[in-house]
Formats: structure tokens, sequence, C-alpha cells
């Protein structure tokens, strides 16, 4: 194991530890108001690795990322390690003026690129993101390369039906630089999901232009496929009802291995297999989905050179690393406080010592300092840009008469800024879904035009056939 692996491993416990501990926080130690607290620590988990993955190896400065809004916990460790977050933020997090529940681009003070807080919202922006970019590219104003617009998405949100739609607007639209990794931890609110979605994930998306990856099994299970019996462990994983690989997975170690042996019975080679792992490997062996194996999720995304949009659907357990992992009730569940103390003693951790940076992680602070300083995300330090006000020399004068419906004075209005502000014009944007003329923005997009990233042939004005659209 290199250094660097050790570091970010070491990384990826602290943000497990921080953000469990600062929803245990919230919820058992501070001043208690009248108000439930709550938190999402098994959520939040869920994602640990997958943004430990993309913030310490594979984002870049100019990247925007819309978190998922359950895993926000971690999102602000992470921020908090890199130095764009607050202890004080932490402490009241889920209270007023804290670190928010949901990332909030207008109530954190840390580095949050799209407040996610509506189920489904912040997957589609990150489309509609890199749309806009697009246009920012054709008029000559992005300052340097493109970045990619990536959603961190929980399974359940993929029954929101916005999400489909802006997949379908990207399709038309040639989307780039659009990446959406799905927590594949087939668990909600209130159960298990419904089986098989995967398959049909991955068709939905292959037919509106996208790459799909599906990234299901660790490193440990890779090498225990290779072993004799692997092929046979390997087919038994697949064909798992995901209830029941759950209830195993919060069961433990010894519930996979009754399970196991009763199952395979009479192969010999798949029984040896099971054999060689005490109860504690057989229960990291096979909770050892690809969506923890945050070193296999960073070099699989850092191995893509293409724009195209990708879906990664990464298999997860809800709740991984803690003793809710697996269990349907975890959602919203909170670890007990003895479970915590657990967790602490588990992590190395003194009493007194919950909210240091590098406590319980035996690597000098100067290499973890180092590390962090070097982070490529980081780089550039907060990404909050502004832009200056644009000069409008003399007020336009829109043409409303006296009896107009709002429509026609919307319609005027922009005509107006089209004819007198064309420096404001430039940076107005409509998407009306097909029906401009009756709209009334004929005369604001035969001023403006269309954009589109390739020249479009007007067939009509070719023909010579006469259109009121210009």
């Amino acid at each position: 194991m290199t250094r660097k692996t050790e570091i970010r491993r070491a990384l990826e416990a602290k943000t497990l530890w921080l953000s469990s501990w600062m929803i245990h926080n919230a919820n058992n130690i501070r001043e208690k108001g009248r108000i439930k607290v709550g938190g999402h620590q098994a959520s939040s988990a869920s994602m640990n690795a997958i943004l430990n993955a993309l913030y310490f190896d594979v984002l870049r400065p100019e990247d925007r990322v819309a978190v998922k809004p359950h895993a926000s916990p971690v999102f602000h460790a992470i921020q908090y390690l890199l130095g764009n977050q607050s202890l004080q933020q932490l402490q009241d997090f889920r209270g007023f003026g804290g670190a928010q529940p949901y990332p909030s681009r207008t109530k954190d003070c840390d580095d949050v690129d799209f407040s996610t807080g509506s189920v489904g919202m912040g997957v589609a922006m990150t489309a509609f993101a890199s749309m806009t970019q697009d246009y920012l590219a054709g008029h000559g104003w992005l300052k340097g390369p493109k970045g990619r617009m990536i959603a961190l998405v929980g399974d359940a949100e993929l029954d929101e039906g916005n999400i489909y739609e802006a997949l379908l607007e990207g399709a038309k639209h040639d989307l780039r630089n659009c990446w959406w990794v799905i927590d594949y931890n087939r668990q909600s609110l209130d159960g298990v999901v419904t089986q098989g979605l995967n398959a049909r994930f991955r068709d939905i998306f292959v037919a509106c232009g996208w790459d799909v990856i599906e990234l299901k099994y660790g490193t440990l299970m890779q090498a225990a496929f290779k072993k004799p019996g692997g092929l046979q462990l390997r087919a038994w994983i697949d064909g798992c009802d995901n209830g029941l690989y759950s209830a195993l997975t919060f069961k433990g170690g010894a519930a996979w291995r009754a399970r196991l042996e009763a199952d395979f019975v009479g192969d010999n080679e798949a029984l040896a297999l099971v054999a060689d792992h005490d109860d504690i490997a057989l229960a990291q062996l096979m909770s050892n989905l690809a969506g923890h194996d945050a070193a296999l999720m960073a070099k699989t995304m850092n191995a893509i050179s293409h724009d195209r949009p990708v879906c990664f659907i990464c298999y997860t357990v809800k709740g991984h690393g803690l003793p809710l992992a697996g269990h349907k009730d975890n959602h919203a569940g909170i670890m007990t406080s003895s479970q915590i103390e657990s967790l602490r003693s588990d992590m190395g951790i003194s009493a007194g010592d919950e909210w240091e940076h590098f406590a319980g992680i035996n690597i000098p602070k100067s290499e973890m300092r180092d590390f962090l300083e070097s982070n490529q995300f980081n780089a550039r330090g907060y990404r909050r840009f502004t832009a200056p006000a644009i000069p409008i020399s003399e007020p336009f004068t829109p043409r409303i008469k006296s009896n107009a419906s709002t429509q026609e004075a919307f319609g005027q209005i922009l005509a107006a800024i089209a004819a007198d502000a064309p420096e404001l014009a430039e940076r107005i944007v409509t998407t009306s879904p097909d029906v401009s003329v009756s709209t009334n923005l004929g005369p604001w997009i035969n001023k403006t035009g269309l954009f589109a990233k390739t020249d479009q042939p007007d067939v009509f004005r070719d023909e010579a056939i006469p259109s009121t659209q210009k």
C-alpha cells in the first residue's frame, strides 16, 4: 500500500467519523430546542467513499458538484478538512446559522456549487449547467477549460420525473461534460427498493446517449472471484435479493456464513472459499461493493478522457461502516450513545478530540496537511465568482398597450431589451418549449437569434418560403 493510499483511507475514516459525530452532537449533546433535529447517518455513510474519491482524487477546480441532500454531513466534513468550513458551523449543524442539512448556496459558508434540498432538482441542474457552460463557451465568455457538472444521486431520487425530462433535454442539445454518480444502495426511506432497477436505469441512460459504467464489485470481491469457488460466489451475489443482502449485511459475518454454507451445500470449492474467511473478514468481503472502494472509483473516473455524459451506477450498502448498515429502518436512524462510543473507540479518537482534524490517525500531521494543501480541487481556493453589472445607457421603452395580457407585455419587454440593451440581451436566455410565437417571444428571437453549438440550417429560408420566424 502506498503512502497516498494510507492517507486517503485515513481521510475516508475521518469523514465517516466527523459526519456521524456531527449528527450525534446535534441530537444528543448540543442544547436541545423544542424542534426535532434528526439527521441521516446511514444515507451519509452510504456515499462517504464516493465523495472521498471525487474530492481527494478526481475533481478539478473547474468541476461543479450537486451533492445528494442527505450526504451533506460528509460534504461539510470534507470542506472542514480542506479549510473551507468552520468548527462552529459543524457544531451548529442543523441549527440556526449552522451547516445546513442539505447543501445550500445561500445559507452555507463552504463551497456549495448547487443547492440540493429538493429531491431530484440538483440532479437536473447539472445537465442544464453543462448546457449553460456551452452557451458561455460559444460566446467566448468562458475563462479556462470546461468543467464537468457532476450530480451525486440517491437511487430513490430516480423516482423523480424531472430527471427524465432533463435526460431528454440533454439528448436534444448534445449534452457534454456531465456525470451522474448514483448511490445504488437499493434502500429508500421506507425500505428496500424494487428488484432489478439497475437494468432499467441503464437502458434509459443509453437511449439518451449516455455512457453507463456499473461499479459493483470492490477489489476484495474481485480477488475472491479469481479463487476456486469464486465464480459460484459471484453468481450467488448477482442472484441475491436486495432485501436479503441488506438483512445479512446488518446481521454480520456469522449470518453470512450460515446462509452461504446452506446455499453452497455440496459445492466444496465454494464452501472452502467461505471457510478461508473468519466472520469479520467474511462480512468485509460481502460488503466490499465498488461504491465503497474509493481507489477503484477514482481509477475508473480518472481513466475517462472524453466529454460524453456518463452515468456511474455505484453499488453501496446504506450505512456502510456503521452499526446501522443494511437495516431497512436506517434512513433516519441515529446511532445510540453506546454505538457512537464504540465507533469512537474503533477510530482511536480520545474523548475531547472528536472535532480534531487528525485525531486517531497514525500518520504524521505534517504529511496529512501536505496532502490536503496539495489537493487539486482546492488549488484555486474559494470558487464563488461575481460578474460586473451590465451598464444600461438609457432605459429601454417597451411598447405595451393599455389593454394587454401579461404574456404580451412580457414579449414587449424582451423585444425592447433586444433593441435598446443588446449587451444585456446577450445574457438573457429564453427556453420556451417550442411555443415562442404563441408566448410573444417571436420579435425577441428574431432579434437575438437561436443558440446552438453547431450551425443549424433554415430549410424554409433556403427554399424561399415566407415565415415570421427569421
